[in-house]
């Protein structure tokens, strides 16, 4: 029986122990140091990993420089494990921190309606303004998360869901907080000149400002009341973070196997969100119920240092990605999305507040609607289909690292165009590396392709080429057998062997050659001329991306040896006796990628 994803192996150790480790040497410091709003314990943590790797540190831990995915030292696969469970076990843990004490119907109705105009236009400003400058679209994301809802928290829990880099991550975190930095110092003389008194500019303080303390400082320099309403504001976007990670999975994602909206609901839906309501839930009755009793608030105490030390941790991992030349090359044109859409939204959220204070509710809910035309109507323009595609395809003429979602789209459009070459693809599979949570599919497949490996079919076109994932146990090995179809392929998690075969006759194999392919390594096989086997070797699991050809028009065949087979000490020139027989495993009897698609429903 597999062990559960969501618990860590003996090759998680090492990256998770470093992340936590530097994640809890951020929060040390930011102790250590006199309080400040203007000093963050997860940008903190995150400049602490960003500094090991760039500095001679990184040959202290015996750190390499990132691949796109990060390979291959001892780390990567743990500070995987940081960046998609440690990240779910704190969004879980966050929910407790939800407070509804503050919320009066009068204060709910304003941040509501605020809410409801501020936060769409946000998202469509912020995506318009990365469209003109050229910044990808998974970034847009992370940038119109963190503005909307709660700064470097929503960054990371929206990460997975909407395909970013980890560099990506901490760009955004870095964006996100200058902006709530500038904030600390430009709010207080503008709500001071708008005249608006001290609640309604402690509304427009946790309204507007991303990071959570930053928002409760900007409310306090108002005064106490003004404290008190960023606290309730802030609370109430905190809230929405479960809903926009459920609207963008089902927005963002069109995966493998995808059905309807039902089937991709139930597909993508962020399950780890439920855990996030009910803690959120049991805060709401604790505090009604229980109050200021010792036990309640010292179990609140606990949970505040878990999410602490857990979303430190995470930012670590992400520090421990940040190449500072990849940072140099996106950081600036980021920077300006950031601004765009920081300015936009404390821009609308104060018209409208300021016009609520006055008594013009009508007024306030006109220019909300209005904000949220004009933003919509920018994000139409800036990203129509047409744009998108011309800036897909300069990023793949530039030799930049795409996402399955982009090479999907780039595979339907060229297999639209009739340039579905195999010169292209490998350009392409040379430039794929899957993003944050695109290969959960695979990971979760219950899809079999042979005994402990699972697959998935993430594109297929009518051309008969498609795009498919495998994922393999450790240990784990396929038979000797050949494809019904052409086969360009790459190794991008854990460690893969190839034996590579030729037919001696209709009742034996000599082993032609053996290697073990490094990261990021090119395999070609031509079809049922290629007798090989594969095999994980490692102590964690490995996957490999495939592109197939069409089929061959007959089924693949697979060798069944006379005698098991010692594969550690099979020498090059070994002759194998057995038989040949029809490859009867998922996708190699001739059925094609299809049978790579989960089924819906």
């Amino acid at each position: 029986m597999s062990r559960p994803q969501w618990t860590p192996g003996r090759a998680d150790l090492a990256g998770v122990a470093l992340s936590l480790g530097v994640g809890a040497a951020g929060l040390a410091i930011v102790r250590l140091l006199p309080p400040s709003p203007f000093i963050s314990d997860i940008l903190v943590a995150l400049l602490l990993g960003a500094v090991i790797l760039n500095t001679p540190l990184r040959r202290v831990f015996k750190l390499a420089l990132p691949s796109a995915e990060r390979e291959p030292d001892r780390y990567a696969v743990g500070l995987r494990f940081t960046g998609k469970w440690i990240l779910r076990a704190a969004i879980v843990a966050m929910g407790f921190k939800v407070q509804t004490k503050f919320f009066g119907l009068g204060e709910l109705a304003l941040i509501g309606g605020v809410a409801l105009a501020s936060l769409p236009s946000a998202f469509f400003v912020t995506h318009a303004a990365a469209a003109a400058l050229g910044v990808r679209r998974a970034m847009a994301d992370l940038i119109a998360g963190g503005t909307m809802i709660c700064g470097a928290s929503a960054v990371n829990a929206l990460a997975p869901t909407v395909g970013a880099r980890r560099e990506e991550q901490g760009i955004a975190i870095g964006t996100i907080f200058l902006f709530s930095v500038t904030a600390l110092i430009a709010f207080r003389p503008i709500a001071a000149a708008v005249g608006l008194d001290t609640a309604h500019a402690g509304l427009w303080s946790g309204l507007a400002v991303n990071d959570l303390s930053s928002a409760i400082a900007v409310g306090k320099q108002m005064g106490e009341a003004g404290g008190t309403m960023a606290a309730a504001s802030k609370s109430a976007r905190v809230v929405l973070l479960a809903p926009t990670l459920v609207i963008l999975a089902l927005y963002r994602k069109g995966g493998a196997g995808s059905g309807g909206l039902g089937a991709r609901a139930v597909e993508h839906f962020p399950r780890f969100v439920f855990g996030y309501l009910a803690l959120a839930a049991a805060r709401a009755a604790g505090d009604r119920l229980l109050g200021a009793a010792g036990a309640w608030t010292g179990a609140i105490a606990i949970d505040q240092w878990i999410v602490d030390l857990l979303m430190a941790g995470v930012s670590a991992a992400i520090g421990l990605h940040l190449e500072l030349g990849k940072l140099l090359g996106v950081g600036g044109r980021a920077l300006a999305v950031g601004g765009v859409a920081s300015t936009w939204t404390a821009g609308l959220t104060l018209a409208m507040i300021a016009l609520a204070a006055r008594g013009q509710p009508a007024a306030a809910a006109l220019a909300g609607a209005g904000g949220v035309a004009a933003s919509f109507a920018a994000f139409r323009r800036m990203t129509s289909r047409d744009r998108q595609r011309r800036a897909l395809e300069r990023r793949f003429a530039d030799g930049a690292p795409l996402s399955m979602w982009e090479a999907t789209s780039l595979l339907g459009w060229l297999e639209a165009e009739h340039t579905l070459d195999e010169s292209a693809l490998r350009r392409l599979l040379q430039q794929l590396h899957p993003s944050i949570g695109e290969l959960i599919p695979v990971r979760e497949s219950p899809l079999p392709h042979g005994e402990g490996c699972r697959w998935i079919t993430y594109w297929e076109g009518a051309s008969g080429w498609a795009l498919v994932a495998v994922c393999r146990e450790p240990g784990s090995a396929t038979p000797i057998h050949a494809h019904p179809h052409r086969l360009l392929g790459k190794s991008i998690e854990g460690r893969l062997e190839e034996l590579r075969f030729a037919e001696r006759g209709a009742d034996a194999m000599e082993l032609v050659e053996r290697r073990v392919l490094s990261h990021n390594d090119l395999v070609e096989t031509d079809g049922l001329a290629t007798p090989h086997l594969v095999r994980a070797i490692g102590d964690h699991p490995s996957i490999d991306l495939q592109l197939r050809g069409p089929e061959v028009g007959e089924p693949g065949r697979r060798f069944r040896p006379a005698a098991a087979l010692n594969l550690d000490g099979l020498a090059i020139g070994a002759r194998i006796d057995g038989r040949a027989e029809i490859d009867d495993r998922p996708g190699q009897g001739g059925e094609g990628a299809g049978a790579g698609r989960v089924p819906a429903g």
